[in-house]
């Protein structure tokens, strides 16, 4: 596993029952029409400071991660939320970027039933000495 990655590529959560993955994916899909480049894949967008990026989905060859590429923890149709290897695209403008966060905000409704699980996969990147120091 990359040294770079922070849990393992082949993690897998079940998503509750509730997760309705339909209408996830459908509103995920809303980033094709912003992103046409994208072609149909799984896609995402990060900020990092003052920047953004648009990130498409790439083949998971179990090679160390490229400076472009980082995982993105995705529900899926199986009932399952995983980490998927997504590759940046393309930097993002001011208003491209207001755009997507749109989108993203109805997708953050959509994952509002994953919150337990990302609670549990955040207390596991942290670990326990940082979680048991920040309660000092």
């Amino acid at each position: 596993m990359s040294r770079y990655v922070f849990i393992d590529p082949k993690a897998s959560y079940r998503l509750p029952k509730s997760f309705n993955f339909q209408e996830y994916i459908h509103t995920e899909r809303e980033f094709w029409a912003l992103f046409p480049e994208t072609e149909g894949k799984r896609v995402n967008f990060c900020q990092a400071g003052l920047t953004a990026r648009v990130y498409v989905e790439a083949p998971e060859d179990g090679s160390e991660l490229k400076p472009e590429e980082s995982y993105f923890l995705m529900p899926f149709g199986d009932g399952t939320m995983r980490p998927l290897r997504m590759k940046a695209e393309r930097q993002l403008t001011l208003s491209e970027y207001r755009m997507s966060h749109l989108t993203a905000m109805r997708l953050a409704e959509n994952l509002q039933a994953t919150e337990r699980i990302i609670n549990r996969i955040h207390l596991e990147i942290l670990g326990p000495e940082i979680i048991e120091e920040s309660r000092r």
